[in-house]
Formats: C-alpha cells, structure tokens, sequence
C-alpha cells in the first residue's frame, strides 16, 4: 500500500480500481475507423485545420491527421466527431 504511483501508473491504476476503460481516464482519443469510408473520434480537443483532402484533429497528447479525398465532417460536439470520405491516410504525432 505504501508504493507511489506517478504518471500513466496512477491513471491505469485508477481505471482498473474504478473498471473504466484507461483511455476515457487518460483523456486519450478513441478512434473507430470503419473500412476507408469514415471516422468516428471520441474525446477530441478540436479540429485545427480543415480541407477536403486534409483533416487535423486535435486528440490531447496526440494530432490525428487524415489525408483522403471529399472528406466531410459529418458530425461535431464535444464529445466527438465523424469524418466521411475516401480516407486514404491516417497519421498521428506525438
């Protein structure tokens, strides 16, 4: 019980003892990619530019980049957002 817990340990340690899923806690992005046709992203911090042939998203400690062509964003609160179009690249920086 006397062990310290920092960083990601803390975060992992406090999803399992609460049973959520560790990037909900972690404030991570959740992206479900259906075949090249669209994205669904939860937990996004905002779009920070936007082309139909280029799409950043801000994901906290990570931007998400999509490169495709008619790429729509269908879809926004702040929870998440869906992408639709020919999706022909998907990129992420740290």
């Amino acid at each position: 019980m006397g062990e310290k817990r920092t960083g990601g340990a803390l975060l992992v340690w406090a999803a399992e003892l609460l049973d959520l899923p560790a990037d909900v806690v972690a404030g991570l992005p959740r992206i479900t990619l259906t075949g090249s046709r669209a994205l669904l992203m939860e937990n996004h911090r905002g779009i920070l530019s936007y082309s139909d042939r280029e799409i950043e998203v801000n994901g906290g400690p990570v931007t998400v980049r999509l490169e495709g062509d008619g790429l729509v964003l269908r879809a926004m609160n702040a929870g998440e957002l869906l992408i639709t179009g020919e999706i022909f690249k998907l990129e992420f920086r740290h």
